[in-house]
């Protein structure tokens, strides 16, 4: 179990669910759900701390960051405003302050945003992910428990997919003088687009095409399958493949299927839908355009360029073979979440390299009692 150093929100937080009569095991259990580990003694000593009159908020250790006074909220309103956050963590402002005004507490909003720091919460941009649909959730699943059991190494695997890239993109961060108005960056109405297409495999990538028209069926077929991943087969998996693509129609066309089996494309047609996360090239495509955003290129000829660039220079096979490898923390990870959208998830649960690990490597690691803990601390399940 790993070790925890309790702050003085977390003394706060065992002495709130103590006041509440909830037993030493319960809290225990309570604090690893939130992930806070400590053992049955820490949190006897805290009680008797407690008890002894050694922990409050007047008893507050300027080490630390600062904790507000309040007058009329108690441990257990901050306990139950850290609560209701948890459960749903878009709740404002506005709509904590209804809340403990349905309990008979009524305050000023500023106290409420003070209750909220003191709870232990702040505000900060959403992140989005994909939307995946109940029935698609259990579809990955069902896949990703699959792929586990064989132990696949996807060694002869081609991930495609399209992507857009902009000629003005925006930049992730911006500095300003403090007590200054962040200056504007320009950028069109209409910024001018390119849209790509290519694949990556444990031997390497395709041809890359640049295209500016809408991606039909016909248009799929030629030029991308017969310029794109058909020459890339034979010349680099001439015995045995298998190609992913997603379920968008114009890649499970009647016509783009007659025209896979005419040309003996084996399509591994049991990708689910819904599952970005799953495919290893959407991480070369932000690894692109972070490089785009980099290079910051002017005109239509300076992006192509670059994307060409890139393809050519920075996508060498160690990296495809390091972005393939990341799936090994991405399915067992999907299968605990219940087919949800994982994000992030894999690196914050697996901090390691996948490198040379494997998926029943990571599966096992989620077995046991320490990856347990951080799956209740994390609220998978």
């Amino acid at each position: 179990m790993p070790k925890f150093k309790l702050s003085h929100r977390d003394n706060l937080e065992i002495i709130a669910l103590y006041r509440q009569s909830w037993p030493v095991h319960a809290i225990v259990r309570r604090l690893a759900e939130i992930g806070i580990y400590v053992t049955w003694g820490t949190v006897k000593n805290v009680i008797k701390r407690y008890q002894y009159g050694k922990i409050g908020y007047e008893n507050f250790n300027h080490k630390d960051q600062n904790l507000p006074k309040f007058q009329y909220i108690t441990d257990q309103d901050i306990y139950f405003v850290k609560t209701a956050l948890t459960e749903n963590p878009t709740r404002t402002a506005t709509d904590i302050k209804h809340i403990l005004a349905d309990k008979g507490i009524h305050t000023s909003k500023s106290t409420v945003r003070k209750v909220i720091d003191a709870a232990g919460f702040t505000a900060s941009k959403p992140r989005y992910g994909q939307m995946v649909r109940d029935v698609n959730k259990q579809k990955r699943v069902q896949f990703a428990r699959e792929v586990i059991a064989n132990d696949d190494h996807f060694n002869n695997v081609i991930f495609t997919d399209e992507c857009s890239v902009q000629l003005h993109n925006n930049k992730i961060v911006i500095y300003r003088e403090k007590d200054s108005v962040a200056p504007v960056l320009p950028k069109p109405k209409h910024p001018l687009k390119v849209h790509v297409w290519a694949g990556i495999s444990r031997r390497g990538t395709t041809r890359i095409l640049i295209f500016e028209n809408i991606m039909t069926a016909a248009f799929y077929i030629n030029p991308i399958l017969t310029s794109g991943l058909i020459p890339f087969i034979n010349r680099v998996y001439p015995s045995s493949h298998r190609l992913q693509q997603d379920n968008e129609p114009k890649h499970t066309a009647n016509a783009t299927k007659a025209f896979m089996t005419e040309q003996n494309i084996n399509w591994w047609n049991v990708w689910p839908a819904e599952s970005p996360d799953f495919n290893p090239i959407e991480m070369v495509w932000s690894m692109l355009k972070s490089r785009l955003t980099k290079k910051e290129p002017k005109t239509k000829e300076d992006l192509i360029n670059g994307i060409n660039s890139f393809w050519r220079e920075d996508l060498t096979i160690p990296i495809c073979n390091n972005f393939i490898d990341h799936i090994y923390k991405v399915l067992p990870v999907a299968v605990v979440t219940g087919g949800r959208a994982t994000g992030d998830l894999p690196r914050k649960i697996f901090p390691e390299r996948s490198s040379g690990k494997s998926l029943q490597y990571f599966n096992r690691k989620l077995q046991t009692p320490e990856y347990q803990l951080k799956i209740a601390s994390l609220k998978l399940k």
